[in-house]
């Protein structure tokens, strides 16, 4: 289980140098925060927390933090003032666009330098096929929520 977590963190190190995050200097979870956004506008605080699985007091410390620095809009939710809902500014969607029409395949190709391209291309399709198989219409699920408890038996 070990590798797989480790192979998971590697993958995420990847894609996220492939977007450009650690020269926009983002936290990982004020990147999750903008990847959300992208996706489901508009959001409430609490709602982003659930989709992403980060705490709700990390989703509003990356949220200040993406508007302090102009990335995010923020208000209050006119059903219910306790909300905020929180949004990309239209420059930083935009930005978002490009930087997601990127191709796995090129971060990937610079990893996998020291393999040939056979061996490469297999990789990347076996790593395709698994997106497909696990990812692609499942819903993320909140980390404690994915162990299960020891019965102290």
């Amino acid at each position: 289980m070990s590798e797989l977590y480790q192979l998971g963190r590697r993958l995420a190190e990847i894609a996220l140098e492939g977007m450009g995050a650690h020269a926009l200097n983002l936290a990982p979870g004020e990147f999750l925060v903008l990847q959300d956004l992208f996706l489901h506008p508009g959001s409430a605080v609490g709602d982003i927390a659930k989709r992403t699985g980060l705490a709700q007091s990390r989703v509003s410390t990356s949220v200040r933090s993406l508007a302090g620095r102009n990335w995010v809009t923020t208000a209050a939710d006119p059903a219910d003032g306790r909300k905020t809902l929180v949004d990309l500014t239209e420059a930083i969607r935009t930005a978002s666009e490009q930087r997601r029409a990127a191709q796995a395949d090129n971060a990937l190709t610079t990893a996998l330098a020291e393999v040939d391209d056979k061996e490469r291309d297999t990789l990347l399709s076996a790593l395709a096929r698994l997106h497909q198989l696990l990812v692609v219409d499942h819903p993320p699920r909140r980390f404690p929520d994915t162990a299960t408890p020891p019965t102290g038996r």
